[in-house]
């Protein structure tokens, strides 16, 4: 079992936008503030220290046996330069302002995976926000 942690708000963990982009490269550099289907942990709580908020702790194991996807470190550092490798110049750019911030943070991503398309888009978001409590506890 892998613990990893995330600083967040006191109050409980931002939701992701379930309907939000996939890109891995647009999470990690907040491309245009926009929110993503995915959540940031990292697998060292001292390489966030420098995060403001409560530190909170996650396992992946947990989060995997409910069927989301939980990117490791190794691996998305291994997507990130792959991306660099086969991306024209500007998004080389930003994909390699992601891989050192990723490699900082330590990151790791939880992509989620929930069942929607039976939900009004306009409740997905708080629905999820709901559903991925139970995987955080304060550290």
């Amino acid at each position: 079992m892998a613990t990893h942690f995330r600083k967040d708000s006191s109050n409980s963990i931002t939701g992701p936008n379930p309907d939000g982009p996939d890109d891995l490269v647009a999470h990690i550099t907040k491309h245009r503030g926009m929110k993503t289907a995915f959540t940031s942990v990292s697998a060292d709580k001292n390489a966030i220290k420098h995060f403001s908020g409560v530190l909170y702790r996650t396992e992946s194991d947990h989060i995997m046996r409910d069927d989301h996807i939980f990117i490791s470190h190794p691996q998305l550092i291994e997507e990130l330069r792959q991306k660099i490798q086969t991306s024209r110049r500007a998004e080389r750019i930003i994909a390699s302002r992601a891989l050192q911030l990723a490699a900082r943070a330590k990151e790791a991503l939880i992509h989620w995976q929930f069942d929607l398309d039976r939900m009004d888009r306009k409740e997905r978001m708080g629905w999820c926000y709901k559903q991925i409590q139970k995987y955080f506890q304060r550290a």
